[in-house]
């Protein structure tokens, strides 16, 4: 039948016009050819749908029960069309998503916010935590994972980047006095865990020179804000993100030091499972921070 929807859209067009010349007009067809369209149908279904004459135009009682009865396909179809094209444009459903508590507060949260309000039929589930296996376990939609990350099956997307400084408290500096890296990599060092390779760095140098730094750690800890913390305290030096230390290094609560020797900027990353095609609700996520993200300092 779908082969013949050009003929059923004009005797719709003759029953809601009245008229086999208006319904002629209204489809940009000559009056022959909708009456043509008329009588391949009437030949099709071998019923009579349409009585006429030079005056008057009546549907016979099959006629009648065939209009009804596509009439309610059509609104079926119309409903179904206006469906996908509301979802198309408003997301709706729950997006899961995880980030790190000190990356989430201070540069999530308002995006996530402004996500929500441009999608109010869109639930999100936001959880803390730093490790990949949660996006797996948990079934989680993105995870916002900071530096390099590890090998897995998992895609990504790098969405910004930051820089990151070897900070150390003042009480600590003027106590050891560091005279280069080497003896600094001889200092108690606070490791993150979460990092891919918390105790190894590459420093370049004001002659372009790379010089790899290598520590143990004296003291470990899962959260950058924790290590963040026990710089403070004057417990060891650690490597922590420029925008985590900003104003901690403006105040002179940590030092920067050696400041010519620059660490490579690390990336913010999307992370999202590489299984199956990526939601729409998503990918537009992901889309959304990228743009973000890219203009934000630091």
């Amino acid at each position: 039948m779908h082969a013949h929807l050009d003929k059923i859209h004009t005797f719709f067009a003759i029953v809601d016009s009245g008229s086999f010349t208006r319904a002629a007009s209204n489809l940009g067809l000559s009056r022959a050819m909708v009456s043509l369209h008329i009588k391949s149908l009437e030949q099709l279904l071998g019923v009579t749908l349409l009585v006429r004459n030079t005056r008057s135009l009546a549907l016979t009682g099959h006629g009648q029960q065939f209009y009804q009865d596509f009439k309610l396909i059509f609104a079926d179809i119309d409903r179904a069309v206006s469906r996908v094209a509301t979802e198309h444009h408003s997301l709706s459903g729950e997006l899961r998503i995880t980030s790190t508590w000190e990356y989430g507060q201070q540069f999530l949260m308002p995006l996530v916010s402004e996500f929500c309000q441009r999608h109010p039929l869109l639930k999100l589930n936001y959880s803390v935590g730093a490790s990949l296996d949660d996006l797996v376990s948990n079934k989680l939609d993105v995870a916002i994972r900071l530096g390099a990350l590890r090998d897995s099956s998992l895609k990504s997307r790098r969405l910004a980047d930051y820089a990151i400084l070897l900070v150390a408290s003042p009480a600590l500096v003027n106590h050891c006095r560091p005279q280069d890296l080497q003896e600094v990599s001889a200092l108690p060092w606070i490791h993150n865990s979460n990092l891919t390779h918390p105790g190894r760095w590459t420093f370049r140098g004001v002659d372009n020179r790379l010089s790899e730094l290598k520590s143990d750690a004296a003291y470990t800890a899962n959260s950058a804000q924790i290590v963040r913390q026990m710089v403070l305290a004057g417990m060891g030096v650690a490597v922590l993100p420029e925008w985590l230390v900003r104003e901690d290094i403006a105040t002179g609560r940590l030092q920067h030091l050696f400041k010519e020797c620059q660490l490579p900027d690390q990336p913010v990353s999307a992370v999202f499972s590489g299984q199956g095609e990526m939601q729409r609700k998503t990918r537009l996520f992901i889309d959304f921070l990228a743009q973000k993200l890219s203009i934000q300092p630091g």
